[in-house]
């Protein structure tokens, strides 16, 4: 009996093991730097594929030193046609944006989900390209690569592509504006004023990302709604000079005159009389009326006239 359970102890926990294994690997695989590296992988196998390496010279990966930390850089292409940088997105579903929003739109069914426009983040590494290498605005193109399950659902510019398109748009520069000697002569530039590839620097790079996250969080502070000023209590008048600012006060004769000519404008209750008490709560005076409708009807009651601060009302108990 013992040999019979200490086999199912170690058959369940070989799946548990199992379990928790696969639990991480879907967790790894579904990663947002998973995607990105993947997205990254595949488009440098289409560069390496369908770009000629005697004209093309591509670079993977390439960290460079800026004024205020470092930029990272997914692909960088020299040709005598210009320098191609290009931003990677590993995106599903479809995708809303044009050449100014701040932010795209990630629709995927009913889950909708926000990122960086990525013609801003490329705008950042072409300036530090352009800045470290000393080559004109016009010499440097700004290329973003979708890949993945994704379409576009509004107006994408040329340069901002889906698939291997991104291949197209680089081949379609056909005007030369360096010869090879310049090229190498970018190329060697390069070299020496990019980070030393590895994972120090990629370590660092990440770092830096954050503090200026962090910044960008502090320097934005969620603004707080105004609160809605408190309405100050309406101090009533002096007892002596209600009579002037209330409407005047017909006989119970009078009402009667008046409902019998128009039932339909009938009021919920008729004014019997002029007799004039004082409201116990905020001194102004009270009024008798004789409801007309539902289950008090024929019931007398006191009623303040300070209608727009006090509720107080009170059966008439001289009808008892």
């Amino acid at each position: 009996m013992n040999q019979i359970f200490a086999t199912a102890f170690q058959g369940l926990f070989l799946y548990l093991v199992l379990a928790l294994l696969v639990a991480v690997l879907l967790g790894v695989l579904r990663s947002p730097r998973f995607k990105g590296w993947r997205g990254e992988r595949a488009v440098q196998n289409t560069i390496r594929r369908q770009l000629n390496p005697l004209v093309y010279v591509d670079l993977h990966n390439v960290t460079l030193p800026t004024r205020d930390g470092s930029t990272q850089i997914d692909h960088l292409i020299f040709s005598p046609y210009g320098l191609f940088v290009l931003e990677t997105k590993n995106y599903q579903g479809w995708i809303f944006g044009s050449e100014r929003q701040a932010q795209w739109t990630q629709q995927i069914f009913k889950k909708r989900s926000r990122f960086q426009n990525p013609l801003r983040q490329n705008y950042k590494h072409t300036k530090a390209v352009q800045e470290l290498l000393g080559v004109a605005p016009e010499q440097v193109h700004s290329v973003i690569a979708f890949v993945g399950e994704c379409e576009f659902k509004t107006e994408m510019p040329p340069n901002v592509t889906r698939g291997d398109g991104f291949v197209s748009f680089i081949q379609s520069f056909t005007q030369q504006v360096w010869g090879p000697e310049q090229m190498q002569d970018l190329l060697d530039k390069l070299e020496e004023v990019r980070l030393q590839p590895g994972r120090a620097t990629n370590k660092q790079h990440v770092a830096h990302v954050k503090e200026l996250q962090a910044a960008k969080s502090q320097a934005k502070p969620k603004s707080r709604p105004t609160p809605e000023p408190v309405a100050q209590p309406v101090r009533p008048p002096p007892p002596d000079a209600v009579d002037i600012l209330l409407e005047p006060v017909t006989s119970a004769a009078a009402e009667v005159a008046v409902l019998a000519e128009a039932p339909s404008a009938a009021p919920v209750a008729v004014k019997l009389a002029n007799e004039v008490r004082e409201c116990p709560q905020c001194t102004w005076p009270l009024r008798k009326l004789v409801m007309q409708r539902g289950p008090l009807a024929g019931q007398g009651i006191w009623r303040c006239t300070n209608t727009a601060a006090c509720s107080f009302v009170r059966e008439d108990s001289s009808q008892s």
